[in-house]
Order: structure tokens, then sequence, then C-alpha cells
């Protein structure tokens, strides 16, 4: 159940900012975990909730974009949590702020976790676009390739990816193998800090990734 909800617009994109029941009803004191989910349509605040419920999540805010000025420029996900943590009463601490999308999104999402494990302390990436715009095959994917060029990985983090088997998403293993190959030569453990799930009859919509969710924010809820 959620307590309210406020539209926002931050660097030209809107979100809705889901609010749970105890965020009005507790202490200005009191912070709270968040989720940025970069993709519209997931349903991410109906899946926290759900889980929230079962005690799987704590209560959660759930920042989702929704609507995105064309003119506007790329995601920015440091500049978007930074300002969602001043103007809500967030948890300061990288564990209690996640991020997730899907397809380019999941991109940026992984690049967060990556890149600023100071800001994000856990993502969820479904259906990762591994390929890039320019459709490059695994051995020249740019984000792999990236990957490859780091010397160390953030620790103290978790990253859970998953693809489909329909469609586009059928073309994504080659991708995810040699993800988790990169990951592990680099001293990452799959079920530790990482987990990549294959989702029989997943694909690149917005039905299958509303179904994907739970098990994903389920995983990233272990500790």
């Amino acid at each position: 159940m959620r307590d309210a909800t406020e539209t926002i617009e931050i660097g030209g994109k809107k979100l809705t900012m889901s609010l749970p029941p105890s965020y009005s009803r507790e202490p200005a004191s009191r912070r709270f975990p968040c989720v940025l989910v970069l993709t519209p349509g997931l349903k991410a605040d109906t899946a926290v909730a759900s889980l929230h419920a079962e005690g799987v999540l704590p209560e959660m805010l759930v920042a989702e974009i929704t609507e995105s000025d064309p003119a506007a420029p790329i995601i920015n996900p440091v500049a978007m949590m930074t300002e969602l943590a001043e103007r809500f009463r967030l948890l300061n601490t990288p564990v209690a702020r996640w991020i997730g999308g899907t397809g380019h999104d999941a991109i940026t999402a992984l690049r967060g976790i990556l890149d600023h494990p100071e800001i994000f302390g856990a993502a969820l990436c479904l259906s990762t676009s591994f390929e890039g715009v320019e459709g490059a095959p695994p051995p020249h994917s740019p984000m792999l390739l990236n990957l490859e060029t780091k010397t160390t990985l953030p620790t103290g983090v978790r990253l859970y990816l998953d693809y489909g088997t329909v469609g586009l998403d059928e073309c994504y293993e080659p991708y995810h193998r040699d993800l988790g190959a990169i990951l592990r030569e680099k001293g990452w453990k799959e079920g530790r800090e990482f987990q990549i799930n294959r989702h029989p009859g997943g694909s690149q919509d917005i039905a299958s990734w509303q179904q994907r969710i739970i098990p994903a924010l389920r995983w990233l809820a272990k500790r």
C-alpha cells in the first residue's frame, strides 16, 4: 500500500514519487530507502509494496520516470538521485539507494552502479541492451569492452540481470554469458555480488518486465 504519490520533474524528466504509509506519519528525522526506476510502466511501486507486505523489503520510496522531454539531456542518474535526496527524506547510504531499468535504460543503471558505488548500492537490469544502438555483437559490445578495461570492481554492491527467450531477448544470452565471465574474472562471485537469470518466455515488453521485476527486487533484498 502506498500513502501518496507526487509528480516531480528533474532534468526534463517527469517522475512519479510513491511514498510509503509511514512517510507522512513518522517524524521528519526518519529516513527511507529509495529505488530509482528509469523505464516507464514497470509498476515498481506495486512490486515494492507487495514485497514489503511479505516482509521481504522495508518501506521504500519509489521514483519512476513516467515521461521524458525529447529535447531533454540523456538521463543522469547521479544528478537524479542527488536531487531526490534534497527533496525527500532518503537514507544517506548507497546500500539504501537502488537503481533499475530495462533495455538501454538497464545500461544506464549498470553504469550507475559500476561507476558510482558511492551513490548506488544495488541495480536491477532487465533485458540489458549490451549491443548498444549500433547493434554490436558480443565481442564488440561497447559496454563489455569498457568493463574489461576496469582494473577493479566496486565492493559491497549487488547487481541483478536477466534476459528472456522470446524475440530480441533471445539474442541476449551470449552478451550475458560474456558479462558473467568478465565479472567472475575480476573477482565478483555469482550469487553474491551478481546474479544473471534466464527467464523462459520472457520478452522485451512491459508485461514481461512487470512480471520479472519482483524476482529482481527479491534477490537484491537478500543480504
